[in-house]
């Protein structure tokens, strides 16, 4: 980037006439500072807000089936647009830019889902569960989570793309922070900084194959995602027809699961490449089936940007309006009344962003669109990618966003931040020193009452040091939900303490079970860390003999229960002697809260107390059989947001 020239040229170009405006108009050019005129920028960003309203209207009400369709239009037409997570979350997203300002990170956006985001749905539920039991991203989003490689991160790009017109690689920045929160580690990470990238290219470039390769250049080479956009590039040059498309993704990269990423961004791809127009191309990536309203919705959205508002077809834009519809879920802010409203917000946002990145791009109210482009390097957001889901970083002190002192790295390691009562845990922490002095102090572990750990470590660090620690931690025999910890520097001046700041953290409880392998009869105790029963790889068993795992299931009050147990086999369950599920067939493998498989939950009501609880698992052809076993909350609750995790529910023999 151009260092930035005086700001104040700018604004007093606005009061001057027409011809000394072409006069500092040259003078932007010479100093290679890219205009975007707000006209413009309000034209594209409108236009794919009500794209995005356009496809999820057309998709939702077809979401999940996976048979090819034969929309011609909207299936249900209702007054204005209907409600979507696609739209509903990028609502609070820019409610977190209004707040924390467009140095916000992934920390900030998880505080915002524990504030506003009530929805359960697959990943959802499971980070939102691991943030509201003290974790961050994106360890929150990677522990105990079946679901990172799935869409619900993809579908969020928009926001970012459009508060950083011009800059992709800003805009993947984001995307990231964004979708660490709930896929880190997976393929949902990658689709979203895909998505933003092509997105914010948009305001300079407009030539389809470009966007997708630049977009593409966001995304790991081997990843599946850029496997399946590599073979649908193929397959379309080649002179497939979009069906046959459709059935070879499906075939090469497809997933039981609708909602699984890879097969979905090269969907709505799909409908880009073989559309022949707007109405074509979200009509061909619905048809496609599978998770239809993200789909739809991003390319509605991208076409929206494309075209602006009065390029998108009349009899589309008619039935969505203006309006903005928010889930009952998502709530606790305020969300925009209407796509004017939204528009300019995001623009508003859209101004700090600009600035905060010193991306010398410039929002003007009279000048024409004229980028002066450097090239653009996406290595900083690649970077991103490679850095370990197993631990957060934290910068301090605390609140810093540029140039801190110290960056300090907590690894959890591969079983990640859980710990059951009495075990010992050991995690990795890393210091470095980013000041321009020596710093010297000590490094301490702050414990819950009953717990023992590491004694105090001396540090002396010159500017850009490291020092690495091993801390061991042994928790004390009562058993929470979590437990918060925390590591403490105390700063030293003249042999004197001089100050104390605290990085908080904490460990949720892990599971204790025992399982019996049938080949062998044995029985062993088992710490499970999180809620996938696993029994172990290639058995001696042979198919259709059952697995056995018992424990005791700690009810703190009572509770209108959803019990589940997600399984691709057979699976039983008994509480306290008495069968409550007992699947006797193969099923889809859906550990989600909201939509497990009929056969495999149970809901109930139950008092306080401890219930035995016995799960038999059938094993099919292959490896021994996994169940996650999860109790949630019931659909309907007092307020809007039901099949919640109830993290205060714990297993524990």
């Amino acid at each position: 980037m151009v260092g930035r020239p005086d700001i104040s040229l700018y604004w007093g170009m606005q009061r001057r006439t027409r011809s000394s405006l072409l006069y500092h108009f040259r003078e932007v050019r010479r100093m290679k500072v890219s205009i975007l005129n707000e006209s413009e920028y309000y034209r594209k960003v409108y236009g794919g807000w009500l794209g995005k309203n356009i496809g999820g209207t057309l998709g939702a009400p077809v979401e999940g089936k996976k048979e090819l369709l034969a929309l011609d239009f909207y299936p249900v037409l209702q007054d204005g647009p209907l409600e979507n997570d696609d739209l509903d979350l990028q609502l609070v997203w820019l409610h977190a830019l209004e707040q924390y300002g467009p140095g916000l990170t992934a920390r900030e956006l998880g505080q915002e889902w524990k504030e506003h985001v009530f929805f359960p749905f697959d990943e959802y539920g499971y980070a939102l569960a691991n943030l509201r039991r003290g974790l961050e991203a994106p360890v929150a989003g990677w522990f105990n989570n079946p679901f990172a490689d799935c869409m619900g991160s993809p579908i969020r790009s928009e926001i970012w793309a459009m508060v950083a017109p011009g800059a992709p690689e800003v805009a993947a920045w984001y995307a990231y922070q964004d979708a660490i929160v709930d896929h880190a580690g997976g393929e949902g990470v990658y689709g979203e900084m895909f998505f933003a990238a092509i997105e914010s290219a948009i305001f300079f470039e407009e030539d389809r194959d470009k966007l997708i390769e630049l977009g593409m250049s966001y995304v790991p080479e081997q990843s599946r995602t850029a496997l399946a956009l590599r073979d649908l590039m193929k397959w379309h040059k080649e002179g497939k027809d979009w069906i046959e498309a459709r059935n070879l993704i499906l075939h090469h990269h497809g997933s039981d699961n609708f909602t699984d990423a890879p097969q979905n961004i090269a969907f709505t791809i799909l409908g880009w490449l073989y559309g022949e127009d707007f109405e074509d191309a979200i009509l061909k990536a619905t048809n496609c089936g599978y998770d239809t309203d993200c789909t739809a919705a991003t390319l509605g959205s991208i076409l929206g940007m494309l075209l602006g508002p009065e390029g998108l077809p009349k009899k589309w834009v008619g039935p969505v309006g203006s309006r903005v519809v928010v889930s009952p879920p998502i709530k606790g802010f305020p969300a925009p009344k209407d796509l004017d409203e939204l528009t300019r917000r995001t623009i508003s946002a859209g101004r700090k962003v600009l600035a905060w990145w010193e991306t010398d791009i410039l929002v003007h109210p009279e000048l024409p669109t004229s980028w002066n482009l450097q090239a653009v390097s996406n290595a900083a957001a690649k970077e991103l990618q490679h850095r370990s889901v197993q631990e957060n970083r934290y910068l301090l002190p605390r609140g810093t966003k540029l140039q801190p002192d110290m960056e300090l790295r907590l690894n959890y390691g591969e079983a990640g931040p859980s710990i059951a009562a009495g075990q010992t845990k050991s995690m990795q922490a890393v210091f470095k020193n980013l000041s321009c002095e020596t710093l010297i102090g000590t490094l301490s572990v702050v414990l819950p009452v009953g717990w023992e750990g590491p004694q105090a470590l001396a540090v002396e660090l010159a500017p850009g040091d490291s020092k690495e620690w091993t801390i061991s931690v042994k928790a004390g025999s009562e058993q929470a939900a979590s437990y918060e910890l925390g590591l403490c520097w105390t700063r030293e001046h003249d042999a004197r303490k001089w100050s104390e700041e605290r990085v908080a953290f904490s460990l949720v409880a892990a599971s204790e079970w025992i399982l019996r392998d049938p080949a062998s009869g044995d029985e062993r105790a088992t710490v499970i860390h999180g809620n996938r029963i696993e029994w172990g790889g290639p058995s001696t068993a042979p198919s259709g003999e059952v697995y056995y795992a018992s424990t005791v299931l700690n009810i703190p009050s009572e509770r209108e229960l959803r019990l589940i147990a997600a399984s691709a086999g057979p699976v039983r369950v008994k509480l306290d002697g008495k069968p409550v599920i007992d699947c006797k067939e193969a099923q889809e493998f859906m550990p989600a809260y909201h939509r497990p498989s009929d056969e495999q939950y149970v809901e109930l009501t139950l008092p306080a107390g401890r219930y035995a609880l016995e799960v038999e698992a059938v094993k099919q052809e292959g490896l021994a059989p996994e169940v996650y076993v999860l109790p949630v909350a019931t659909r309907n609750t007092s307020q809007p947001g039901g099949n919640y995790y109830y993290t205060d529910i714990l297993f524990h023999c």
